[in-house]
């Protein structure tokens, strides 16, 4: 996973804090907590933004020549 992000219209459900504790903390708004290694977090970060009711979870996956 190369990048993730929270985009505004977030409304602090808490599904993604739920299903990825280590990634995401929510209080008024979501947040991405500093320092995760987002490629030990990649499934549940899916998951996430899977369940995001308003899709405000952005990622995007690692090329393959990223992988070499």
């Amino acid at each position: 996973m190369k990048k993730l992000k929270i985009i505004p219209g977030c409304i602090s459900c808490g599904a993604c804090e739920f299903i990825a504790p280590d990634v995401f903390e929510v209080t008024d708004l979501s947040r991405l907590k500093a320092g995760v290694d987002l490629m030990a977090h990649k499934e549940a970060i899916i998951k996430a933004a899977a369940a995001c009711p308003v899709r405000a979870i952005i990622y995007e996956e690692a090329d393959d020549l990223d992988n070499l």
